[in-house]
């Protein structure tokens, strides 16, 4: 995607140590503790990163701490709990504990963002990434071994997995992303993070056939319900355009 991009305001410097606590070191650890705790049990511990993130927000200046976001915030936890439902306390302790860390890495990240580049959208995913893949690729190296054999027999599912996990779910979804996060308050757009469970759910029922259940329903109803709870515009509110036309001087 290099040379797609304009060239990111960002030193390099900047961009690589951001690409190490955004994207290396996070998913990492993420993806190692799901290998070792149940996948329920993972994908609930991962919603932790909301609240931690938004409360990283705020201590650094990025907005205050608000009842009704706080309420909304809890409303939305509780149907991500009852989307993934009771999960299955097996596996290793410090799997759990690597998930929770490395969410909660990537989540801050997000956060501070805002603060320390200029950049967004497309062009600080491509910057983040051309940092990213060698310290992926150095880090396979160190940590994992078999890799040229599963290579070579990867069918060609498994590359068009690659394909679509590169373009759409990483480059589209993320430079989306990136734009929103630089010009939405953290408290406002972490918690849609919450529908990534019944996203999955339900991608399983319409791709791979899988049963949708009454908890799916309720539990994404909820969150949606909380969203609504931090989203739905206040009485005192007004709108920025208008008073940014209200602080123009009349022309004489």
């Amino acid at each position: 995607m290099t040379p797609f991009t304009r060239r990111t305001h960002s030193p390099q410097w900047k961009l690589a140590l951001l690409a190490l606590f955004s994207c290396t070191l996070p998913t990492g650890m993420t993806f190692f503790g799901l290998a070792h705790c149940p996948v329920s049990l993972g994908t609930l511990l991962m919603q932790m990163q909301v609240p931690f993130g938004i409360a990283v927000a705020w201590a650094m200046g990025r907005g205050k701490p608000d009842l009704r976001n706080i309420a909304g915030i809890a409303v939305a936890l509780a149907g991500a709990a009852i989307v993934v439902g009771v999960p299955s306390f097996a596996g290793e302790v410090w799997g759990w504990v690597f998930v929770v860390i490395g969410s909660c890495i990537w989540t801050s990240c997000q956060a501070v963002l805002p603060m320390v580049t200029r950049d967004e959208g497309i062009r600080l995913y491509a910057g983040l990434a051309r940092h990213a893949t060698p310290q992926v690729l150095l880090a396979s190296l160190l940590f994992e071994a078999g890799q040229w054999d599963a290579i070579k027999s990867a069918p060609p599912l498994a590359w068009g997995e690659v394909l679509f996990g590169a373009l759409i779910a990483a480059a589209l979804c993320f430079s989306l992303w990136y734009k929103l996060i630089m010009r939405v308050p953290a408290d406002k757009i972490l918690p849609f993070l919450l529908l990534m469970p019944p996203t999955g759910v339900l991608a399983g029922w319409l791709l791979l056939g899988e049963a949708l259940s009454a908890g799916l329903l309720a539990g994404g109803a909820i969150i949606i319900a909380g969203l609504a709870i931090i989203l739905w515009p206040r009485k005192n509110a007004v709108p920025q355009l208008a008073v940014a036309e209200a602080a123009v001087p009349p022309e004489v």
